[in-house]
C-alpha cells in the first residue's frame, strides 16, 4: 500500500496542471465561443485570472491538496486490495484452478481493486473537481476545502459527493482490471 501511494504521489506535481487545464477546458466548452476553446486559451486564462493565490503558477494547482489527499488512499488502496485478494485466492483456491483461470482471476481481482478504491475515495475526487473548476466560476476567490464541502452538501446532499460515480466506475473498473492483469502477466513473463 505504501509503495502504491508513493508512486501516485510522486507523479502528481508534474501531471496535476494538465488535469486542471483539462477540467477548465471541459467547463469552457459550454461557456466560450469556439475560437476561445483552445488549450492555449485555457492556459492563458488560468494563468492570468485574478485570485488570492500569491504566485500565478499556483493557479494550476487548484485542488492539489485534496488530490494528493485522495491519491494516497486511492493508489495505495488499489494495491492493498489487489495483494489481499491475490493472497486470499492462493489460500482458498487450488493451484490447478488458479493456473487454469489465471488471467480471469487477475482481471476480476484488478476490477474489484479499482472499484473499491474508486468508491472509497470518490468524494475527494468530486471536491477536487469543484476546486479545479472554481477559477472559472469564482475567479477572484480560491474555494477552500471546507467551503467546497459545504457547497456540495448544500446543492446535492450526500449524493452530491458521488455525482458521476457510475460513469467513473465504467471507466475505472476495466482500466484497473486490464492494467493490473497486464502488470501481473508481465511479471510472470519477466520472471519477477
Amino acid at each position: 500500500m505504501i509503495t502504491g501511494s508513493m508512486a501516485g504521489a510522486a507523479a502528481l506535481p508534474v501531471t496535476y496542471p494538465f488535469e486542471v487545464i483539462r477540467v477548465r477546458m471541459a467547463v469552457q466548452t459550454r461557456l466560450l465561443p469556439a475560437e476561445q476553446r483552445t488549450v492555449w486559451f485555457a492556459i492563458h486564462s488560468i494563468y492570468t485570472e485574478k485570485s488570492a493565490l500569491p504566485l500565478r503558477f499556483l493557479h494550476f494547482y487548484r485542488g492539489f491538496a485534496v488530490s494528493l489527499l485522495g491519491t494516497i488512499p486511492y493508489r495505495g488502496g488499489i494495491f492493498m486490495v489487489w495483494e489481499t485478494l491475490k493472497s486470499q485466492s492462493r489460500q482458498r483456491l487450488s493451484e490447478e484452478f488458479r493456473e487454469r483461470n489465471r488471467h480471469r482471476l487477475n482481471l476480476a481481482i484488478g476490477g474489484i481493486a479499482g472499484a473499491t478504491s474508486q468508491i472509497a475515495t470518490y468524494p475527494l475526487e468530486v471536491i477536487r473537481r469543484y476546486q479545479q473548476a472554481s477559477g472559472r466560476t469564482h475567479a477572484q476567490h480560491f474555494m477552500g476545502f471546507k467551503e467546497t464541502i459545504l457547497m456540495i452538501w448544500r446543492t446535492g446532499g450526500w449524493r452530491g459527493f458521488y455525482a458521476g460515480l457510475g460513469v467513473g466506475l465504467i471507466k475505472q473498473v476495466p482500466m484497473h482490471s486490464i492494467s493490473l492483469a497486464a502488470w501481473q502477466a508481465a511479471k510472470t513473463v519477466l520472471n519477477i
